[in-house]
């Protein structure tokens, strides 16, 4: 199926790989680039991944919800609650985990955290560590 995705470059796919979703573009070149590195890349925002895709945030969200069922803002918001989650469990302090991951505020994060895992970031690590 790669190659004729790859045969067919007017059509942006997003595919799960192994450990990671991935996306074929023909903005790439042909190239499988790992979505979590290109949203991570350009801030979990939606407008300037589509910068990069060379594509329309509509055609964007069209691809994300044929090939992931969600759209990309929601998927975003989660993926970069998980990688939030990774940070703290590898004993990152909160506030440094909200500025890697370009939170406004540490507020923002603790809220956004707080919605997703219904824990406080420090909540989360203490129940993890025991402590």
């Amino acid at each position: 199926m790669l190659g004729w995705l790859l045969a067919n470059p007017i059509i942006m796919r997003i595919i799960r790989t192994t450990d990671s979703w991935s996306v074929l573009s023909p903005s790439l070149g042909g190239e499988v680039c790992c979505l979590e590195r290109l949203a991570v890349r350009f801030g979990y925002r939606v407008g300037e991944l589509c910068a990069e895709l060379r594509c329309s945030e509509r055609y964007l969200r069209t691809v994300f919800l044929r090939d992931i069922g969600l759209p990309p803002k929601e998927w975003m918001r989660q993926e970069r609650m998980v990688v939030a989650r990774r940070m703290l469990q590898g004993g990152m302090d909160p506030a440094v985990v909200a500025t890697e991951l370009g939170f406004a505020s540490v507020n923002n994060f603790r809220r956004e955290f707080l919605a997703t895992y219904g824990k406080s970031p420090v909540g989360y690590v203490r129940s993890a560590t025991g402590s």
